[in-house]
């Protein structure tokens, strides 16, 4: 007898589901105003015991500003998306490589300076510029967009 060795990619158990409650004008609803409420890595059993709750909020701003569409979006997520301090790490890493590549590319190409001296402070303040883009990441600190994996601006929309 063979087995049944169906494994599958995913499972309903897998926390990738996410919601998300936006709210936008009433004539162009393409366009959010605001993301009022977001939460992603939940599982599909959580999200379903939960969702009466969403709708709930979902009520309540629309009842508060009724000329705004007020939508509600519950879906499954990329697995692989980053976000977080997850991406917050993977872009500090990934920056920091690419800023010593330009800084060493930079102080290795010899170049023609110019009669008044231009091209060279030019060049310096381009390798000071990266030095300190380095340095305040490897600090620790924070110098691009985050991508949110948690939103909750239900408060000031009520």
């Amino acid at each position: 007898m063979a087995s049944n060795s169906f494994n599958p990619l995913w499972s309903l158990n897998d926390p990738v589901w996410f919601v998300r409650l936006c709210v936008s004008l009433e004539h162009d609803t393409n366009i959010n105003d605001a993301t009022v409420y977001y939460r992603c890595r939940m599982t599909f059993d959580f999200l379903m015991r939960w969702l009466w709750y969403f709708e709930y909020l979902q009520a309540r701003i629309k009842v508060a500003h009724p000329h705004r569409v007020v939508e509600l979006t519950a879906g499954r997520m990329n697995p692989k998306m980053r976000l977080g301090q997850e991406f917050i790490d993977y872009r500090r890493a990934v920056l920091i490589k690419s800023r010593s590549r330009k800084l060493e590319a930079l102080v290795n190409t010899p170049f023609d300076d110019d009669l008044f001296g231009f091209k060279s402070q030019e060049v310096n303040e381009r390798i000071s510029r990266l030095k300190k883009e380095i340095e305040a990441l490897e600090r620790g600190e924070v110098t691009f967009p985050v991508i949110p994996d948690y939103v909750n601006d239900v408060k000031q929309w009520i």
